[in-house]
């Protein structure tokens, strides 16, 4: 009975633990340096998707899996504890993947290294990615070094400013109601956008925190610099 207390303990520290963690996920395309992109922290779950793993290694980073069809390079040339080889004709993108595995192993937070830039279809499958996960209730963001992406629902945000950094929202759904910008140097009030119009690209930070809320529809906010 002892043990069987104290296994269930173990079980519920490591669910707690997972919780709290973060997943990585290192894509098979990123412009700049991985350690540019983001602060590594403690307890960290690293996934390499595929060719990502490449990148991961010529930074000294160490994944904790790999997964991929291994299309973009031998699988011979991986050295991890976990190999998850998928097959090349599937539905999901080797990305999706790893976020799958994590969100399997219990993980709720995620961010997504790379996967800006290159081929535009592969970016495109990465904000599907992002949106894929946001509507499942998982917390993620997808960066490089000169780019920050998430999806962002109705409600309240209070975003700091990055130097250098422009602030984008764009509408996903067809439209996104109510919108309010202050601490921007282009404010919007109760302001309407459109998924066929791009009146949110490209706003500069005009005070230290900026805020905006909106009442209906799924934006994606994205913070860039030149």
């Amino acid at each position: 009975m002892k043990m069987c207390y104290y296994n269930n303990c173990l079980n519920l520290i490591i669910k707690v633990v997972i919780l709290m963690a973060r997943c990585i996920i290192i894509t098979a395309y990123h412009t700049g340096n991985i350690k540019d992109s983001y602060v590594p922290m403690p307890g960290d779950f690293i996934i390499c998707a595929d060719a990502g793993y490449l990148l991961a290694r010529q930074e000294g980073i160490t994944p904790d899996a790999v997964l991929g069809d291994f299309d973009s390079m031998e699988r011979s040339q991986v050295t991890c504890p976990d190999i998850i080889h998928v097959p090349v004709e599937k539905d999901d993108t080797d990305t999706l993947l790893c976020l799958k595995y994590g969100m399997e192993l219990g993980y709720r937070e995620f961010l997504m290294i790379g996967g800006i830039g290159g081929r535009l279809d592969h970016t495109m499958a990465n904000i599907q990615t992002l949106l894929y996960a946001h509507n499942r209730g998982i917390d993620i963001e997808m960066a490089d070094a000169g780019n920050t992406a998430r999806i962002l629902f109705p409600g309240t945000y209070h975003l700091k400013e990055k130097e250098g950094y422009q602030l984008s929202l764009f509408a996903l759904t067809q439209t996104c109601t109510g919108i309010y910008y202050t601490g921007l140097k282009y404010p919007l009030n109760n302001a309407t956008l459109t998924n066929d119009f791009p009146l949110g690209v490209s706003n500069s930070f005009v005070s230290s925190e900026a805020e905006i809320t909106f009442a209906t529809g799924t934006a994606l906010l994205i913070l860039s610099k030149d």
